[in-house]
């Protein structure tokens, strides 16, 4: 599958820029951060002018009230705002597929319940949940603590927050599985418990866990953009002096949304200062998109290739019995329909 992918064009764009992205990132500590000053004034037309610089003044986009190069601010806090996403990602989806197996041997009313529960949520927007679990979270633990802590607090809250709409997705495309001829099959013979969801189950719901990976990515920078507007910093914040008598608060890690939330009141003095990590948050959000539809249809397109197969089969042996042979024993399906 994977080098399917990598030859269409959307998923190799996006893969390329989340990359090279990552890699200049992790760069600029060893390589560039030296070089780069905090610019009191410039002199333009025989005059001088302070900070904020638009991009004009300073290319390529500009600096912020402390003559900071806001390039700087994309590149450093590129790492820690892609990094964070795939991570919380991954932790829902690999936690939630484990509850959505157990969940299935449970009663069918207990799953019915838990979906009516999880569907009522639904209306909640999962910004406004995660602000009133995160922004008190800086008055409760101690000043003190570290920010590598701190933060662990916020990704064990987030990865919480996501997980029972997982949960009551693959909860279904499990039972949906389960219900394959396949499967009824491979039980008739004797296959149970964790073989029969690691050789069969899983492999079927592999290409729909990738994809699901990908749009929760998406799901997740969106859900960190929302928190930095409503001034939830990833990591811990500090405070810096702009001008005397005069302070700001500022991101310790430079992630992006933190950037968006400090910046969103200088939209009418300084709009290029939030058009700069939106822009980057928004062209990596992109680059998930294609990802993820890119490998969308290549699924859907694998699907439709193994249906027109079967209907040709079906059509060569009309009198075939679907998975039994003449003898009346069953035999395993040899085409898997993956859930698009």
């Amino acid at each position: 599958m994977l080098k399917k992918l990598l030859k269409k064009p959307k998923f190799l764009t996006g893969f390329i820029f989340l990359t090279v992205l990552l890699l200049v990132s992790f760069l600029y500590e060893p390589f560039f951060e030296k070089g780069v000053e905090s610019i009191s004034f410039l002199h333009l037309d025989g005059g001088m002018a302070g900070p904020p610089f638009t991009p004009a003044e300073l290319p390529p986009l500009g600096s912020d009230r402390l003559g900071i190069p806001l390039w700087t601010y994309i590149i450093q806090g590129a790492k820690f705002t892609i990094l964070l996403g795939l991570l919380i990602s991954f932790l829902q989806l690999v936690l939630s597929l484990f509850f959505s197996i157990a969940f299935t041997g449970l009663s069918k009313r207990f799953l019915t319940v838990f979906e009516e529960a999880v569907e009522s949520m639904i209306y909640v927007p999962m910004a406004v949940i995660a602000f009133m679990l995160l922004f008190p979270l800086r008055f409760v633990v101690d000043a003190e603590v570290e920010p590598i802590k701190f933060l662990s607090i916020q990704i064990f809250l987030l990865t919480l927050i996501g997980m029972p709409q997982i949960v009551v997705v693959l909860s279904k495309e499990i039972q949906k599985t389960m219900q394959e001829e396949y499967i009824l099959s491979t039980r008739t013979l004797g296959a149970r418990g964790w073989y029969l969801y690691r050789r069969h189950v899983l492999k079927n719901l592999l290409p729909r866990l990738f994809l699901l990976f990908f749009q929760r990515n998406v799901s997740v920078l969106i859900l960190f953009a929302h928190l930095g507007i409503l001034g939830v910093m990833l990591g811990g914040q500090v405070e810096k002096e702009i001008m005397v008598g005069e302070s700001r608060i500022f991101s310790l890690s430079n992630e992006w949304a933190g950037n968006i939330g400090n910046s969103r009141i200088e939209m009418m003095t300084g709009p290029w200062i939030i058009f700069s990590p939106l822009a980057a948050l928004s062209l990596t959000v992109l680059a998930f998109n294609m990802m993820a539809s890119s490998l969308q249809a290549l699924i859907m397109g694998e699907t439709a290739v193994i249906r027109r197969k079967d209907v040709r089969d079906e059509k060569a042996n009309p009198h075939s019995s679907g998975g039994t042979t003449e003898e009346g024993k069953f035999t395993l399906e040899k085409h898997r329909t993956y859930p698009g």
